[in-house]
């Protein structure tokens, strides 16, 4: 059986600005928009994968939680490779987006958990000086 990454899921309370966002801080590809339902779906492409940014349902909106505290069990956290780990921080904070921790990683790579309008956790990464561009 042959399997491939197809695309990452973001529920949004407002998914066309949560696609602007991600085309603004990371550079995302803006993909068109379609609408199932009564959903919206505005997705992106960030390093070749899809991040598939969608409104709720009425019927998920009555429903849905806020995002858990990190960590917990289940998907955690998504892995962005930045190059300047210092500006995209300052980037956050000056939007009001949490930085929960930024420390030494595994490898020596220099990292940081942060949140998105979303309530999606990141963990920024940069890589060691002299370091080749794969975690």
């Amino acid at each position: 059986m042959e399997a491939g990454l197809h695309h990452i899921h973001i529920k949004s309370r407002s998914p066309r600005d949560s696609a602007r966002w991600w085309a603004d801080m990371f550079g995302a590809e803006l993909l068109p928009e379609t609408e199932f339902r009564d959903m919206v779906f505005a997705p992106v492409r960030l390093d070749g994968v899809q991040i598939t940014i969608t409104g709720l349902s009425e019927a998920e909106a009555a429903a849905t939680a806020d995002p858990p505290a990190i960590p917990y069990f289940g998907l955690e956290h998504v892995g962005i490779l930045v190059d300047d780990l210092d500006g995209v921080l300052d980037r956050f904070r000056s939007e009001g987006l949490p930085v929960y921790e930024r420390r030494e990683g595994a490898g020596g790579f220099e990292i940081a958990f942060v949140g998105t309008p979303d309530g999606v956790c990141l963990e920024l990464l940069q890589q060691p000086s002299g370091e080749g561009s794969s975690p």
